[in-house]
This record gives C-alpha cells, structure tokens and sequence, in this order.
C-alpha cells in the first residue's frame, strides 16, 4: 500500500503536469485531484453505509441518491473544520430526510457517520498539505530548480523531455533543494516508484540517473542544511557544488 507521503507525490504530480500541459492552475489542480481521488470516494462509501444502517429510508431512492451526492460533494475545507463539518453534514440529513423521523441529529447512525468522516479527513487534509507545499516551492523556485535540472541532463534540454518525466524530475529536485528534512534516498527512490507508476521503465532510469548527479553535488550542502534545521537559502550548482548567493 503507497504511503501518505506516496500519494502526496503522485497529487503534486498530476497537478503541475496540467499545470504544464495545458495551464491549469496548479493549486486548484491539486485540490480537486485530492477530493476526487481520496476523499469523495470514502464519502460516498461512508454515506451508502449509513443508508444501508437506516432501514426508515429505504425506497427513498431520489433523497438517497441526492445525500450521497451531496456528501460526496462537500469539500476538504469544510470538512477540515469540526464545526463547520457538523453543521454541514447534519444540515444534509435534516434536508434529505426531513420527513424520516428514525434519522436524528445526535443519533448514533449520525455520530457514526461524522466520525468516519472526521477519521478520513484528518489523513486527507495530511495528504494535501504536504503536496501543496511541493507544488508552491515547485512553482516558487522553478527557474533555479530548471537551471539545476539543465546542467545536471546531459545532452537533454528541458523542452525535450516527456512532460511527464520534467513534472517529476522537477518536484524531485524541490525536495533535494527546499526539504532538508526529507532524506535524499527518500527523495530519489519516491520519484523512481511515481516514475514506474505513471511514466515507463526507460524513464524510471533517466529519472534516477539524473537525480543520483544532482544529489552526490549537493548532499555536502543538504547535510549542513538539515542540521541547522533550515532550507538553503538558494540551490547549489550540479557543476559547482558551491552554495550560489
């Protein structure tokens, strides 16, 4: 099973792919990636289980179909919000089955229910907020991050690459330049599974040579940096391997 962090990457990917591809913006990319990829399916399953536990609605196929529609629909914001989330979700109950007198607010069908909810969100609001970050310092610090990636591509201009292979070769570089924390092995091998998963075999080895360049320049830097607990200040030189200021 990916980790929270796997999918992180693979959300960030989609999003500054389109933000490439076809100039989407990425952060609103991104958000609906994450909602419609991991957070309105568990919703939708959430909501037909407490359907199915609410034997009072049954036959009530459009209301059914509208609630979980509906609760599908509510996003990541919203629900990131416990009181927020209450009111919105008791507000869908009380409007789909206002004539149901079995479904009650503060019934344990209902607390059930915002509970599951709750447990999903909180992963989910994990899961965005680590590629929201890689997208923004992505986007922040493209030009250098370019720059680095040109010098460190023999014989590959940027333009030639698969818009695939750049999107993940990019945030790849972020996190070796921008997330001292983040172990370089860790960083390298994520990018080599995203690069399997949505690119081919021949681009797992270009990604990982590439990277491998660029991190055996600046893992002197990285370690100063991840010891003061800090970001560089700018990107180090493949060529250099000097701090530039």
């Amino acid at each position: 099973m990916s980790s929270r962090r796997r999918k992180s990457r693979e959300a960030a990917l989609k999003a500054l792919y389109q933000h490439d591809l076809v100039g989407h913006e990425a952060l609103a990319a991104l958000t609906q990636v994450v909602a419609e990829e991991h957070l309105q399916p568990a919703l939708e399953v959430f909501a037909r289980e407490f359907v199915v536990g609410s034997p009072a609605v049954q036959g009530q196929t459009v209301e059914i179909e509208t609630f979980i529609g509906d609760l599908a629909g509510l996003p990541l914001d919203l629900l990131a919000d416990p009181a927020r989330r209450r009111e919105a979700v008791e507000r869908l109950v009380l409007d789909s089955f206002h004539g149901t007198a079995a479904i009650r607010l503060g019934s344990e069908a209902v607390e059930a229910l915002l509970a599951r909810i709750a447990d999903k969100v909180e992963g989910v609001v994990e899961l965005h907020r680590f590629a929201r970050d890689l997208v923004e310092r992505t986007l922040e610090h493209r030009p250098d991050i370019d720059r680095v990636l040109t010098t460190s591509a023999d014989h590959w201009s940027l333009d030639r690459m698969a818009s695939l292979d750049r999107a993940i070769l990019r945030f790849a570089t972020c996190e070796l330049l921008y997330f001292p924390d983040v172990p370089v092995n860790v960083t390298i091998n994520e990018a080599i599974e995203v690069a399997k998963k949505f690119s081919t075999e021949r681009s797992c080895e270009f990604v990982n040579g590439i990277l491998d360049k660029i991190q055996r320049d600046l893992r002197p830097a990285k370690q100063e940096s991840g010891r003061r607990g800090r970001h560089p200040a700018a990107p180090v030189s493949p060529t250099a391997g000097e701090t530039k200021e």
